[in-house]
């Protein structure tokens, strides 16, 4: 009888250690608790222990395909249809809600004929990384991009990708936009 006694009371403090310790994993992974380390909050965690679904959104409220832009990303003749050898930029502004005082958002695209091969594609390696600290719930961030119709493409509607993530919220958006590229201006 006692060394039942003495097994449930190890039971019970082995689950209580448990316990004890998803919670604080899980106030740390939330953003709750953090560590100070000389004078810096740092996160205890750098791998996703607890699966969490982050709270937030991630949009692309604003897409336009410009003959130029300027250095305030203002579009300068929005047009859909562009000459061979022409530049194609195109502009985009992203809202993001904020995690923990902070918006991170990578950009990529990819450029599709009009029989769908991919023929431009901006991968990881090439993609475009946005970091700030933020003291609001959601930012707004403008992006400006463009690539080159060269002469040896095919005259039609092409497809361009555009892919937006934060990997802070583990959010993703895709957008389609077409884009015709001929020989003459139509």
């Amino acid at each position: 009888m006692k060394q039942a006694s003495l097994i449930i009371e190890m039971l019970v403090l082995m689950i209580l250690v448990v316990l004890t310790s998803g919670i604080v994993l899980f106030l740390v992974q939330s953003g709750i608790l953090t560590v100070k380390a000389e004078n810096e909050a740092v996160p205890i965690l750098n791998a996703e222990f607890i699966p969490l679904v982050r709270e937030g959104y991630l949009t692309v409220p604003e897409f336009q395909l410009c003959s130029r832009i300027d250095r305030s990303y203002t579009c300068l003749q929005e047009k859909e249809n562009f000459v061979l050898g022409e530049e194609v930029y195109f502009r985009f502004v992203v809202e993001s809600s904020v995690f923990n005082g902070e918006v991170m958002i990578i950009e990529n695209y990819r450029l599709l004929d009009p029989a769908g091969k991919v023929i431009l594609d901006v991968d990881e390696q090439n993609n475009f990384h946005f970091d700030a600290l933020s003291s609001e719930e959601t930012e707004k961030i403008t992006f400006k991009d463009y690539f080159v119709a060269g002469y040896e493409l095919a005259e039609g509607e092409y497809t361009l990708e555009l892919y937006v993530e934060n990997p802070l919220l583990n959010k993703n958006v895709k957008i389609t936009k077409m884009v015709g590229i001929y020989s003459y201006q139509r």
